[in-house]
């Protein structure tokens, strides 16, 4: 593997093109200058979700104060795969694992829903934020999730596009696997995976899902999986069938 040709990768709001200057914020600017040690002169990556990815060449390091100068182009801007994870919050640390693979997993809308076993204090908006922005800029996504604040199940699924295309995993339902629901559902570009909280669906929740337009029930297997491993698992299949591995 070739060596990366800088020493860390940053989101910034900031447009991006050659020789524009661009100004790193205070948070920003303490990471660089006093956690990562990073001197005048080192080369920096940064993206914005619009510009695609850009070399920078950091012609200030203070604590409170960082400019770049963009060099150079890494990668142009392209669009990732367009789907939405509803998902219902669980235990704080696993939420935050949630958040973060995926993002690393190409999700395009994190939207957290309140079922009728869920704990919604459990869930932090600023903070689902802060680990969608570090996940991004570590996993070298172009772009970044968006993130939604805590609704109620039902208006989440009524707010869907009927064009979108749901993933329900659920045992319960059926014993189909991925393997023999993704294949025969067509490349429809637009996709949403649904997943429950720990004490699971509630019978009502199961008929109001599946009565959805578009809806489709898959088994992850014989084993009964946690929230976070289902979510982990069902995008990674999404993503072999029907998204950007494939």
């Amino acid at each position: 593997m070739f060596p990366k040709p800088y020493s860390l990768r940053l989101y910034v709001p900031s447009d991006l093109d050659k020789d524009l200057g661009v100004v790193l914020d205070k948070n920003q600017s303490h990471y660089v200058a006093t956690v990562m040690r990073s001197a005048e002169g080192d080369i920096v990556a940064l993206f914005n979700g619009r510009d695609g990815e850009w070399l920078g060449r950091l012609q200030e390091v203070h604590k409170n104060h960082c400019l770049v100068h963009i060099t150079a182009q890494l990668r142009p801007q392209k669009e990732e795969p367009d789907i939405e994870l509803l998902f219902a919050p669980v235990k704080r640390i696993q939420n935050g694992l949630i958040v973060q693979k995926a993002t690393e997993l190409g999700v395009a809308s994190l939207q957290p829903v309140q079922t009728q076993r869920t704990n919604a204090e459990r869930l932090r908006e600023d903070k689902m934020a802060l680990q969608v922005l570090e996940a991004a800029e570590q996993c070298e996504r172009l772009n970044l999730p968006i993130v939604h604040g805590l609704i109620k199940l039902e208006q989440a699924l009524a707010a869907m596009d009927p064009e979108r295309c749901l993933i329900f995993c659920n045992e319960r339902l059926t014993s189909r696997s991925a393997k023999e629901v993704l294949p025969d559902l067509p490349a429809v570009g637009k996709w949403a995976i649904v997943t429950g909280p720990e004490g699971g669906f509630t019978d009502e929740e199961i008929e109001m899902i599946s009565a959805r337009p578009n809806t489709h029930a898959i088994s992850l297997g014989p084993r009964i999986l946690r929230a976070e491993t289902a979510i982990i698992t069902s995008l990674s299949l999404l993503q072999a069938f029907h998204g950007d591995w494939t």
